[in-house]
């Protein structure tokens, strides 16, 4: 048995809960460790494995920085959008980089699983990540744009995204369905001015859907981003009976039980569309950031896709107007995702 400490966004969202949710199902003969601000973000995968250990502290670079490396045998950070300067959780700085200097000084290894690089605003903070990725056992970038910025960093590598390779159980589709994830533009200073215009376009799609026979499911991804504060939004003007709201509350596979069975789905959320594309549904992609191009183009999606910087509240996206991926294309994406996993693999046997 080891003793792994894990870096991730425990926000109950569900994209990052995921993450950790796959570690926790496949290395069950290990005990992870991690430390949040508030443990009700884990509360609901604490109560299912005994494997996680949640440590009520600040997760900030000065926290990491007062840590002996030798706690712990291995370091994962498993997240997407974790290389944004001025990030919220942990990020890079010159005590986050001094920690990992200590890790591969005390053979310690320390991985990077699934994230992307950016968007950053300064020289320094590039240079600082050239430093430390030279200093990090391994990162898996799951986009061609990260990995290409750093790609002759011996450790650098690239795979689709981790969440690619989650066991989502084939389900019979509820006929006439469809569902809307909803997010909150408002926290998202490049798409503030939109907010009225999307909420516009979330209620006539609606209204347009269930007119054509269809039920409408919305659902939000998290709380901590205020996606309930939009849906409360879209339900005042929406009081129908074919309009169910599913909210994550940190139930994953209750949650994915539910998703996975739509015909059709907008995804407004980068792991709407893995989900969406596991669960083989019908898409049209809502994409709120470069992250989300990036995935289309990388894996060669043919997913019709409208930018939220563009959108206005007379768009409405006919049924005709969504994609769904071949099967084999989506296994070829699985298989090439598993090297996502490959570096704790390695640091864990």
């Amino acid at each position: 048995m080891k003793k792994i400490f894990v870096m991730a966004y425990a926000r109950k969202n569900l994209g990052d809960d995921l993450f950790i949710k796959m570690l926790l199902d496949r290395y069950p003969m290990h005990q992870f460790y991690m430390k949040v601000n508030n443990c009700i973000f884990l509360d609901e995968l604490q109560k299912q494995y005994e494997n996680l250990n949640v440590i009520q502290a600040p997760d900030t670079d000065d926290e990491l920085y007062a840590s002996d490396v030798n706690e712990y045998d291995a370091y994962v950070y498993v997240g997407g959008s974790i290389f944004m300067e001025g990030g919220k959780v942990y990020n890079l700085s010159e005590r986050f980089h001094d920690f990992i200097k200590r890790c591969k000084e005390n053979n310690k290894p320390f991985c990077y699983i699934s994230c992307n690089y950016g968007p950053y605003q300064t020289e320094e903070y590039f240079n600082l990540s050239r430093e430390t990725f030279k200093n990090t056992t391994d990162i898996c970038f799951r986009d061609k744009h990260s990995y290409n910025l750093f790609k002759d960093i011996k450790s650098v590598r690239y795979a689709p995204d981790f969440a690619f390779t989650y066991p989502i159980k084939k389900q019979e589709k509820i006929p006439d369905s469809v569902g809307i994830t909803i997010i909150d533009l408002s926290i998202r200073d490049y798409l503030c001015d939109k907010e009225q215009a999307y909420i516009d376009m979330i209620v006539n799609n609606i209204n347009a859907y269930i007119k054509d026979g269809k039920k409408v499911y919305l659902y939000t991804f998290c709380s901590y981003e205020s996606d309930e504060r939009t849906l409360e939004m879209v339900l005042k003007r929406v009081n129908n009976p074919n309009v169910v709201a599913i909210r994550y509350n940190g139930d994953i596979e209750s949650f994915i039980d539910t998703y996975s069975k739509m015909e059709y789905m907008i995804c407004a959320r980068f792991h709407a569309i893995i989900l969406s594309l596991l669960a083989n549904q019908k898409i049209h992609v809502m994409s709120y950031s470069k992250k989300i191009d990036r995935i289309i183009d990388d894996l060669e999606l043919n997913l019709p896709n409208t930018l939220l910087t563009d959108i206005s509240g007379d768009l409405i996206v006919d049924l005709s107007n969504f994609e769904e991926t071949s099967e084999s294309k989506i296994n070829d994406i699985k298989e090439k995702a598993q090297g996502q996993e490959l570096a704790i693999k390695n640091a864990l046997n």
